[in-house]
């Protein structure tokens, strides 16, 4: 259909012109968009795990530090309780043996080899003197067995605490009294007992 407009061309009304807008590239932008988000997210879980790694090293230390420092705190409260029992057995007994000065001395009298694993006096009545007692020392103890004699350690042992005057001065006689063979795992070892007769009035 044809339409003639009769109106003076200043009254006609314009027809508004369309803007012609660059074509933008719609899929390169969401793809970049997508990679970045994607970057991002990578990179927080990196940082995360890498605080985690720097959090359980931390935990780890600490978990350290603190069964270092509990071991070391019930090592002085067992060796206080010890010093002050040896020194309340001295002042009760009133007697000249000295715990704290033989212990040192079978301490110092220990070879390579031979650890000890208790140290007892034993009192019974004495066959010789009815009614008196008769007081032992008696020390536990295991070692490596050797291979130029099986019980090489122990004899080494047992010289050593009679060649040392300050701790044999208390006793008549200091002899080995037990020895007994077993193995843990792979290694040979000799339980063994040695019995330090005091001498009289020399006990606790």
């Amino acid at each position: 259909m044809i339409e003639i407009n009769l109106l003076p061309e200043k009254l006609r009304v314009k027809k508004k012109q369309a803007l012609n807008l660059p074509a933008l590239p719609i899929i390169p932008i969401v793809i970049a968009v997508i990679g970045f988000l994607v970057v991002i997210q990578l990179l927080l879980v990196v940082l995360v795990q890498a605080k985690k790694v720097v959090l359980n090293s931390l935990n780890g230390k600490y978990s350290s530090i603190s069964t270092s420092y509990l071991q070391a705190t019930a090592l002085e409260n067992d060796l206080k309780d010890l010093t002050y029992k040896i020194d309340t057995v001295e002042k009760l007994s009133g007697s000249r043996f000295k715990v704290a000065k033989k212990l040192n001395d079978l301490s110092d009298s220990l070879v390579p080899g031979v650890w000890l694993k208790s140290i007892d006096v034993d009192k019974e009545e004495s066959v010789v003197e009815p009614g008196a007692l008769r007081e032992t020392l008696v020390i536990e103890g295991s070692s490596i067995v050797s291979g130029e004699k099986e019980d090489g350690y122990i004899g080494r042992f047992v010289n050593s605490l009679k060649e040392n005057a300050s701790f044999s001065e208390d006793f008549s006689g200091i002899e080995l009294t037990k020895v007994e063979r077993k193995k843990i795992r792979n290694t040979e070892v000799l339980d063994f007992i040695v019995s330090c007769t005091f001498k009289k009035g020399r006990g606790l």
